[in-house]
């Protein structure tokens, strides 16, 4: 009987440490659905809810190459959102039909940004700014309106804006902004992310497409 007893004992030792097991593996796999990084502590991002992805898929005479890169979402875009939902009067302008985060800009700039950089107004505001580098408003690449998906899935749950852009003559381009207004050099300007990447020379008809994934 003794030895029986022994034996349960072991059985339900291995069941604790094989459930155990699970439930880490769960964890780590869970976090790495969620943040793309193995160690789930390892991403700043685990526990935030707003958050900015960039993709981009070109088109080079007639050969199509696909990347994602680093982004920063920016501090003064983010309280953007914050006083929009908060009922304060954000920076810049009101949520509206013409305000609004679902506008996309291009640089050829290639300064990495930084979440602190000053992103707002008639100057800062541009993609490409603060540095020295320019928003492009020619060549097919002046900012414009992207698609919007709404929010989809469970928790946490993304949306999309994405466009196309269709160079109309030989142009570099190296840096993706997500922007609040139509128009470049705007007072209303507000910048929620950017993102560089590697430049890329694109000739007549060439296309880029840009897709921005915001999770909530």
């Amino acid at each position: 009987m003794n030895f029986l007893r022994v034996e349960w004992t072991k059985k339900r030792g291995a069941i604790a440490l094989l459930a155990t097991g699970l439930v880490v593996t769960s964890f780590i796999f869970g976090g790495y659905v969620a943040t793309g990084n193995w160690n789930p502590w390892g991403n700043k991002h685990y526990y935030q809810v707003l958050n900015a992805n960039f993709s981009e898929c070109h088109v080079v005479g007639g050969v199509e190459t696909c990347s994602s890169a680093h982004n920063v979402l920016f501090n003064a875009g983010a309280l953007w959102v914050q006083q929009v939902t908060s009922g304060e009067a954000p920076t810049g302008c009101a949520p509206s039909t013409t305000c609004g985060f679902k506008y996309i800009a291009m640089s050829a700039g290639s300064t990495a940004p930084v979440a602190t950089d000053a992103v707002t107004g008639l100057t800062n505001g541009d993609c490409g700014k603060p540095s020295a580098a320019t928003e492009l408003t020619t060549n097919g690449f002046a900012r414009a309106l992207g698609t919007v998906t709404d929010i989809t899935g469970s928790s946490p749950q993304s949306s999309t804006v994405v466009r196309t852009f269709t160079a109309t003559a030989t142009q570099a381009v190296a840096k993706s902004c997500l922007v609040n207004q139509s128009t470049a050099a705007n007072a209303n300007n507000v910048q929620l992310a950017a993102a560089t990447f590697t430049s890329i020379t694109l000739n007549n008809l060439d296309t880029i497409q840009i897709t921005w994934t915001i999770t909530w």
